[in-house]
């Protein structure tokens, strides 16, 4: 009486199984390619584990996966058309696919995986994994990570910071161009003032303050040239360097 009691006390205290957070992902089981099954399957199983640990992501157990291969035993041969691969993944009831082969050849194992969306676009990457104790699923997790950002959507405030680069630039023209026609128009009031009266009508008192404010005129003029000049060649430069900044 006591041990059934026990058993379920003892049940009741092991904690849920947390819920795979993340999108739900399959992994087939790997083909292997002059090598033995034990060895490839070790491979597999450093593989799984490098991408049960990237976020964002659900890996299905590897016996749910085989459980679920069996009903589709009569299933046709690797899909090579986007179509076709969209049903597949669609079929095992994921939003992502990863299939892998190992290939043992002059005592390395080459690992090739296979990514497919539920829009059927496939991307590959490859690498060689050369022992497999703990450096393995670190190998292994360096080639997947980058295969998986590859196929993520750019956020918005990516490209927002990309943005800011631009704006630096076109308003830092804006300003140069700008300082360029204040620089020619300051150009050209000197020009009239040193060949001749500059426009200036009258003697004496007149004539002395119409040539006074016309070069106060000029001179100001070349000031905000040389103001804007200078703030725009400091924002195309900033923008330059953010550009360059963000760069992956």
């Amino acid at each position: 009486m006591l041990l059934p009691l026990a058993l379920v006390l003892s049940l009741g205290a092991v904690p849920p199984v947390a819920p795979c957070v993340g999108e739900r992902m399959v992994m087939l089981p790997f083909d292997a390619v002059a090598l033995p099954r034990p060895e490839a399957r070790r491979t597999e199983e450093a593989v799984r584990r490098a991408v049960t640990r990237t976020a964002g992501v659900c890996l299905e157990p590897r016996q749910e996966t085989v459980a679920r291969l069996r009903v589709h035993e009569d299933r046709k041969e690797t899909c090579t058309e986007d179509v076709c691969r969209a049903a597949e993944v669609k079929s095992l009831g994921a939003k992502w696919l990863i299939r892998g082969r190992v290939l043992g050849l002059g005592g390395e194992r080459t690992v090739t995986l296979s990514l497919v969306g539920a829009d059927g676009m496939e991307t590959r990457s490859t690498f060689q994994v050369t022992t497999l104790d703990a450096t393995a699923e670190e190998t292994a997790q360096k080639a997947f990570i980058p295969l998986w950002k590859e196929r993520q959507p750019r956020t918005v405030e990516a490209k927002a910071r990309r943005t800011w680069p631009l704006v630096l630039v076109g308003t830092g023209a804006a300003v140069l161009a700008t300082g360029v026609g204040f620089g020619l128009v300051a150009r050209s009031t000197a020009q009239r003032f040193s060949r001749g009266t500059g426009g200036c009508d009258g003697e004496g008192e007149q004539f002395r303050q119409c040539f006074s404010d016309g070069l106060r005129r000029g001179r100001r003029q070349s000031h905000i040239a040389n103001g804007l000049l200078g703030a725009g060649a400091v924002l195309g430069a900033g923008g330059a360097i953010l550009f360059v900044w963000e760069l992956p």
